[in-house]
C-alpha cells in the first residue's frame, strides 16, 4: 500500500494552553478523517504552543511520552483508524525536556518518537537534544521526521534518505521576518530533491510578541516540486495524495544516491 492521504494541520497554538491547544488537535484531526486524510500530521510542540521568548511555561507544561496528550492521540488514531504525528514537549527525566514527535499508527500503537537535534538559540539552554535519526515503517512506507532547524542540516535528511526514508516529515514553528519565509521554502524543496524523497512539512501560522510565525506548510515531490503549499496568514489543512513509488521511480533516473563516495566526505565528519 504505497498511496495515501497527508493532511498537514497549519494553525495557531495558545502557548501553555495545554487542553484547549488538544481540543482543537482532535477538532482538525476529525474534520482531516472525514475528508479522508490517512495520515495527519500537526506542528512542532503543538500542546504547549511554542514561543521562543518563553521556554520556560512550555517546560512546565510538557508531559512524559505516556502523559495524557499523548494517551488522547493514539485513543484517536486507533479510532479514526488513521496514522498521528503528534509532536510535544516531552518530559525524560526531572527537568528534562526534550522537544520530540511521536508517531502513531492507525491501531494507536506508538511506532517511536524522535527528539530534535538541532537546537536553535535559547532551546539550548532549556532543552535536551536527540542525538539518533530513527526511520519508522509504517503500512505506506518508510517515514524519517527533522524538527524545524533540523531541516537547515542537509546531513539529518541525507542519514534518513540512506537509511530508506521515503517521506521526512517536518514539524515546525518557523518564524516570519527576514528571509526566513524563502529559507523555509527554498530548504523544503532541496532536501526533496537532495534525496529524491517526500517532504511535508507543519507550520504555526498566527503570531505572539515579536515572533509572528510564516505558516507556507507543504509537501514537496522527490524531484523538488511544490505539490502544496499554504499561504502564511492561513489556518487551514492542506491535503495531498502521495504515492511513495514515486521516490523508487525518481531514483531509477536520478542516480545521486548511488553516485556518491562516502570514502571522499571524512573532512566534513571530522569538523
Amino acid at each position: 500500500m504505497n498511496r495515501f492521504k497527508i493532511a498537514l494541520v497549519q494553525d495557531f497554538w495558545e502557548l501553555g494552553q495545554v487542553e484547549k491547544n488538544v481540543r482543537k488537535a482532535e477538532e482538525k484531526i476529525r474534520e482531516a478523517h472525514a475528508n479522508g486524510a490517512d495520515f495527519i500530521c500537526l506542528p512542532e510542540g503543538f500542546n504547549t504552543g511554542y514561543y521562543c521568548y518563553d521556554y520556560e511555561t512550555m517546560k512546565a507544561a510538557a508531559e512524559p511520552l505516556d502523559g495524557p496528550t499523548i494517551r488522547h492521540m493514539q485513543a484517536l488514531a486507533g479510532e479514526l483508524g488513521v496514522h498521528l504525528m503528534a509532536p510535544v514537549m516531552r518530559t525524560v527525566g526531572t527537568g528534562i525536556v526534550e522537544n520530540t514527535a511521536v508517531l502513531i499508527d492507525d491501531e494507536g500503537q506508538i511506532l517511536g518518537h524522535y527528539s530534535k537535534s538541532h537546537l536553535v538559540g535559547n532551546e539550548q539552554l532549556h532543552l535536551n537534544r536527540g542525538k539518533s535519526f530513527p526511520v519508522f515503517q509504517t503500512k505506506y512506507g518508510k517515514v524519517g521526521i527533522v524538527i524545524c532547524y533540523d531541516i537547515c542540516f542537509p546531513e539529518t535528511t541525507r542519514i534518513l534518505a540512506l537509511a530508506g526514508a521515503d517521506l521526512i516529515l517536518c514539524p515546525s514553528a518557523w518564524r516570519d521576518g527576514s528571509y526566513f519565509r524563502d529559507w523555509l521554502n527554498k530548504v523544503s524543496e532541496v532536501r526533496a530533491l537532495d534525496n529524491n524523497v517526500f517532504v511535508a512539512l507543519v507550520n504555526y501560522t498566527g503570531e505572539l510578541p515579536d515572533s509572528p510565525f510564516c505558516g507556507c506548510s507543504q509537501v514537496i515531490s522527490p524531484i523538488g516540486e511544490v505539490l502544496g503549499r499554504c499561504r502564511p496568514d492561513e489556518e487551514k489543512i492542506l491535503y495531498q495524495e502521495i504515492d511513495m513509488a514515486l521516490v523508487h521511480e525518481t531514483r531509477m533516473g536520478n542516480t545521486v544516491m548511488i553516485d556518491r563516495h562516502p570514502e571522499l566526505y571524512s573532512p566534513i565528519a571530522d569538523q
